[in-house]
């Protein structure tokens, strides 16, 4: 249990930092990222589980919301166009980065990731 409290407190500090820089992104971080974080603990039934926290990955996260976005647009995309938006999404943010400064797409997943991590062990702890 201290290793998630460790999990939960270094997402609190990434959610709170983040609410500085952009409010918006750190809410919707927040909403993807603090349920599942929750809901974690050592033992029990692993798989469910596992999946949400999978399916809560910032990564992941893109992609549903690129689908999402043609799906409200009520123009789908199939798997193959989704890849490629997220792949355009991702380009865009490292160009952001490279051209602008921009930097921070780079400190969320220098943030967010460790506290995944950290969920996965303590989901996975015996």
């Amino acid at each position: 249990m201290t290793l998630k409290l460790v999990a939960l407190l270094a997402l609190a500090l990434l959610l709170t930092c983040l609410a500085l820089l952009n409010f918006s992104l750190g809410f919707l971080l927040g909403l993807t990222l603090v349920p599942p974080a929750a809901a974690v603990r050592p033992g029990g039934n692993r798989l469910p589980l596992a999946v949400l926290l999978v399916l809560t990955t910032p990564g992941v996260t893109l992609f549903l919301a690129v689908l999402l976005e043609r799906e409200l647009l009520e123009a789908p995309a199939g798997l193959g166009e989704a890849w490629q938006r997220f792949l355009g999404a991702l380009g865009q943010g490292l160009l952001q980065e490279h051209l602008h400064g921009a930097h921070l797409s780079p400190l969320i997943s220098l943030g967010a990731y460790p506290c995944w991590l950290l969920l996965w062990n303590v989901l996975f702890w015996k």
